[in-house]
């Protein structure tokens, strides 16, 4: 059986052959990458894809250029670049009818990440027409031969999970900042309905031509769901009827759909069962999160669970504190509708010693043949 046999029978809620090791470290290979300090194993490979190979690793995979892309038709994007001590400063402006909507995203450099300096929309009254006037004159758009050459380069060692933007909570999140987002909600319902509406509109059509095509098996919404900033009164509106609708989308067509969480979870449990998504990526436990693999996977008959490492156990110092921590997780975890990933993301400070312990932890378990 091929490793994308394997966890196509896990999507499907059968029995698997082995339990899959699908963990994410993408951020972490850009990383040492991008500052020349790949261990030996990993410093003949060219992009992610050789990385996960190298690293035997079940491939199941959104962290690649999935071919997503926003043109405008109207409008003139304007891109300001300046070398800031952080890194690259962007700054994203648009000049509309209703003035000027701006971004700036501020590199990390340091941590390979971004950070949001700026959000189109602080205030309705004072920017939230120009931000609609962008998104109204927005197409998006999806380039099939990008996610193809991807698809082609994993082979039968795995699954892209199509990253495909994200639901419009999390949009309006991307858009106005986690806690405008909340003011924005409840002091312009009528408005920020509409905008989020609008985005659906936009992305429902992409959602349909990922479904119809014959080597898209999966696809995952770049959401961070997480109950502090998806309290149920928020999802129970702009995130589980989206949701829903997604799911519709993909299953009619025998594909499954998926959304990226991290943190604390089971204050969501009622909206995730309802929404009937294929399951959450990225569940952390305790500390961290508050949602055991039991918990998850009551939330219905098919939802797959996926998570598992931690950055409580990618900083512990000996390797047998590791060997404890999961003789136990392990022993509470199931080997059906399973697979074993990052909870969230792999922290670029973990070693890629700790990384290949685990896998071998998780492959002897799980029962990876030899």
């Amino acid at each position: 059986m091929t490793k994308k046999e394997n966890l196509l029978k896990v999507l499907r809620c059968e029995e698997p052959g082995w339990v899959p090791f699908v963990l994410n470290f993408q951020q972490w290979f850009v990383h040492h990458q991008n500052n020349n300090i790949l261990p030996d194993e990993l410093k003949w490979c060219e992009d992610y894809i050789d990385a996960m190979k190298t690293l035997d690793i079940d491939i199941f995979t959104r962290s690649l250029d999935n071919g997503c892309r926003e043109v405008d038709t109207t409008l003139e994007r304007q891109e300001i670049i300046e070398e800031k001590p952080l890194g690259t400063c962007k700054t994203i402006r648009y000049e509309t009818p209703y003035g000027i909507a701006q971004e700036v995203h501020q590199e990390q450099r340091d941590q390979s990440t971004w950070h949001d300096e700026e959000f189109f929309i602080s205030d309705w009254e004072k920017n939230g027409k120009a931000a609609m006037a962008v998104l109204e004159q927005t197409d998006f758009v999806w380039e099939k031969e990008v996610f193809e050459k991807s698809a082609k380069k994993i082979g039968d060692d795995g699954i892209f999970n199509l990253a495909c933007w994200a639901t419009p909570l999390k949009w309006l999140h991307w858009k106005a900042g986690l806690q405008d987002s909340c003011f924005l909600i409840m002091d312009n319902p009528k408005e920020i309905k509409e905008y989020c509406d609008l985005y659906w509109s936009k992305l429902t059509p992409i959602l349909k031509e990922m479904a119809d095509h014959p080597e898209v098996n999966s696809v995952i919404l770049m959401d961070n769901v997480d109950a502090p900033f998806y309290g149920s009164f928020l999802a129970e509106e702009y995130w589980t009827p989206y949701v829903q609708d997604a799911v519709s989308i993909m299953k009619n067509k025998g594909k499954f759909l998926w959304v990226h969480a991290c943190g604390q979870l089971s204050g969501l449990a009622s909206e995730f069962t309802k929404s009937k998504v294929t399951g959450l990526e990225g569940v952390s436990h305790k500390p961290i999160g508050d949602w055991s693999v039991s918990e998850a996977l009551n939330t219905h008959p098919e939802y797959i669970f996926n998570g598992g490492f931690s950055g409580e156990e990618q900083r512990m110092e000996k390797d047998d504190d590791v060997r404890v921590f999961y003789k136990k997780y392990l022993a509470e975890a199931s080997k059906k509708r399973f697979m074993f990933g990052a909870s969230c993301n792999t922290s670029i400070g973990t070693s890629w010693e700790r990384i290949k312990l685990v896998r071998d932890i998780v492959r002897e378990w799980g029962g990876m043949p030899n």
